[in-house]
């Protein structure tokens, strides 16, 4: 009886949104106002007009807001019997066969439900706002350019993935590392080496990767192509895997894109390592990951400094072995003046962090903590604002942390001895029998902490060895981190979560980011001749005050922009939703033109577009210095690719597109294709308005 109601009330809700899905979807699409079929169009019009006022006057009395509430209604219900259905259907199916092959059945109408939820989500049920949004010139333009980015089917809320994609894809620098890491995958060598050593040097993940991104970087002229993430998923070691019921778990984009990373960078290391004739068994990225940090320094890799080492913002974007002075990294090491140590950049979106932990007091730092990492997280306040700046929020990120109640060595020692004197002063003026003997090892004592003192900085076996509890002191220390080298890549992650403590609970902030197309970092770069080593003083040298401001003096402004760090914005993604669940869209530029690309769905967008986007979740930028020439304006298209399944003569509009989800089969698939409205003559323009007045 419970399962049949629910299969019941599943199947009629579900039955709806099959319908209502594929209706949106169609009368959102220009062709279907073609001068050819523009009277044909207007009755289908006041038909489908027709049936959303009876669906709204059955559940609401509204034309308007009665088909929103049925859906609201509907999402609700249907998650609601949705989990309370799998759970029944697993835990019965493991006595009768019945019952398995029914939640297979309802695993994948989940997965069609999920992609009619994407759509509505995306699209709405009234999004012909879009179709005259877009001059002819911009039209004409990007057919000139090449016409559509490729867009990535959803296989059940895989839209976190296909942003992420869609993002990488915009990047030249990561698309051109990719293509140069794959060709020296099997360099000349290994090919002689025979076919089981150039089988070994293979990097699957990566060829795969670079062929989807060449795949949405194609021309593809007046038709969008969908493409599916199958055989990436596939190479993809530790990737997201399906659930039971709705496809895969919703997650998180920029989880997906950190492991992403990660897949590439060890590819890269394997790689690496095969070519130097070292042997990498089956466990590498097991072993990979229980290797030492980066922030752990071993002085056995320091090295002699040397012409032609890479340092500061030398060759700025380029990868390979980059330097650090030895000194900021361990100070206590003796002769370390003239040696470096060495970290390496392997992917386009590395970038060197560089923090300093230090006493408010004393000031000793215990060195410069240098990390490797391929991405700046920044986290959104929670009050009562609507909006933020990217810089505020970057200001935020840089900002002093203060740490209170900590020890402090150097802080420590000089506590105690300060309390040894006294007591020796004590010893001294006493007449027992004991008192020689107790300032003999009291001086000692003493001798000692000042033979520690005078070192750069002290260790924790040292301050372990000399110190008293009874004589400890606590200090306040001072955390903070900038850039030392910003990477070709920059993405700046949006965390968006915030504990709510009226509801004891974590939710979204729906705050607005507002950022920049162009972005300049220079306040956030602290190259390693510019780092104080005092954390009493700035953490920059060029911010500490000069004695002409001091005297109230206008000094040269230390912060101008250096022009080398400079960005350009690539891609966006932004959710929409709650905490728990919604949807990822990306904005990305290719050829000169921004898209909107919500998984299959894609259509020209525009910079206004793009700044005035909510739920900014991450933002790509590419250093402009060495960001590529615009393509060129007269192109041509490319219609096809060789391993097309399908071929769809008809035209279309670059304003919006929407298709079929491909088969298990199909890796590629050419959607329908549509006529601009931009392209009709002045009377079918006005028609084709009047049509939509008229709903």
């Amino acid at each position: 009886m419970t399962t049949g109601l629910h299969l019941t009330l599943i199947t009629t809700i579900t039955s709806y949104f099959l319908l209502t899905e594929s209706s949106v979807a169609e009368f959102n699409r220009p062709e279907t106002f073609t001068p050819d079929n523009l009277e044909d169009s207007k009755e289908n019009l006041k038909g489908f007009s027709l049936l959303n006022q009876v669906t709204s006057k059955v559940f609401h009395g509204s034309t308007k807001s009665g088909n929103w509430t049925f859906i609201v209604s509907g999402v609700a219900t249907f998650l609601f019997l949705a989990a309370t259905t799998d759970w029944l259907l697993s835990s019965r199916g493991k006595k009768r066969p019945f019952y398995q092959q029914l939640h297979s059945f309802m695993t994948r109408l989940g997965e069609r439900f999920s992609s009619a939820l994407s759509l509505y989500s995306t699209s709405g049920f009234n999004s012909d706002s879009h179709l005259l949004k877009f001059h002819s010139d911009d039209y004409k333009k990007a057919l000139k350019l090449g016409g559509y980015p490729g867009g990535l089917a959803n296989d059940g809320n895989t839209c976190f993935m296909n942003s992420v994609l869609e993002s990488l894809a915009s990047s030249h620098e990561i698309v051109d590392f990719l293509t140069q890491f794959t060709d020296n995958s099997d360099d000349n060598e290994s090919q002689k080496s025979g076919f089981f050593r150039k089988k070994q040097l293979k990097a699957p993940f990566s060829d795969a990767l670079l062929e989807l991104l060449n795949k949405l970087n194609g021309r593809h002229g007046r038709r969008t192509h969908t493409y599916k993430t199958k055989r990436l998923l596939s190479s993809m070691k530790d990737g997201p895997t399906k659930s039971m019921f709705l496809g895969y778990n919703q997650e998180d984009a920029q989880e997906f894109y950190q492991s992403l990373m990660r897949q590439v960078e060890k590819e890269f290391k394997k790689v690496e390592m095969q070519k130097e004739g070292l042997l990498v068994d089956e466990d590498f990225d097991k072993s990979e990951a229980e290797k030492r940090s980066q922030s752990q320094m071993p002085r056995e890799s320091f090295e002699d400094k040397a012409a032609g080492m890479t340092m500061g913002l030398e060759d700025l974007g380029c990868l390979g072995k980059v330097y650090v002075p030895a000194v900021q990294v361990d100070p206590d090491v003796a002769g370390v003046e003239s040696k470096v140590y060495p970290l390496k950049f392997v992917t386009p979106v590395d970038g060197l962090i560089c923090e300093r932990i230090g006493c408010t007091n004393c000031g000793e730092t215990g060195g410069i903590r240098y990390t490797v990492t391929s991405g700046l997280g920044l986290t959104l306040p929670y009050n009562s604002d609507t909006a933020y700046r990217l810089e505020d929020l970057m200001d935020e990120w840089k900002k002093p942390e203060t740490i209170d109640g900590v020890e402090c060595n150097r802080c420590g020692l000089k506590n105690m001895k300060s309390g040894l004197e006294q007591k020796l002063a004590e010893f001294r003026q006493s007449t027992d029998s004991t008192a020689g003997r107790l300032v003999e090892l009291t001086e000692k004592r003493i001798s000692e902490i000042d033979e520690t003192l005078s070192k750069p900085i002290i260790n924790d076996d040292d301050y372990n060895r000399l110190h008293t509890k009874n004589m400890e002191k606590k200090s306040t220390k001072i955390k903070q981190a900038y850039y030392s080298r910003p990477p070709a890549v920059l993405c700046i992650h949006v965390n968006r979560s915030v504990f709510d403590p009226r509801t004891y609970t974590v939710r979204k902030n729906n705050a607005k980011l507002i950022f920049p197309i162009h972005l300049n970092i220079t306040d956030y770069v602290a190259t390693p001749d510019d780092i104080n080593m005092d954390a009493r003083m700035p953490f920059r040298k060029r911010d500490t005050p000069s004695e002409e401001e001091d005297d109230g003096k206008e000094a040269e402004n230390s912060s101008a922009h250096d022009p080398r760090l400079e960005y350009t914005l690539k891609s966006v993604i932004s959710h929409f939703g709650t905490h728990n669940y919604g949807h990822y869209i990306a904005f990305r530029r290719c050829r000169q033109m921004w898209w909107r690309i919500s998984d299959e769905i894609v259509r020209l967008s525009s910079e206004k577009e793009v700044l005035a986007s909510q739920g900014t979740f991450m933002l790509f930028y590419e250093l402009t210095s060495r960001s590529k020439g615009e393509e060129p304006e007269e192109v041509v298209a490319d219609e096809t690719y060789p391993d097309d399944t399908a071929s769809n003569d008809s035209s279309s509009s670059l304003g919006s597109c929407s298709s079929s989800i491909p088969s298990e089969e199909e890796d590629h698939l050419p959607s329908s294709t549509e006529t601009s409205p931009d392209s009709m003559d002045e009377e079918a323009q006005k028609q084709f308005i009047n049509a939509q007045a008229n709903l």
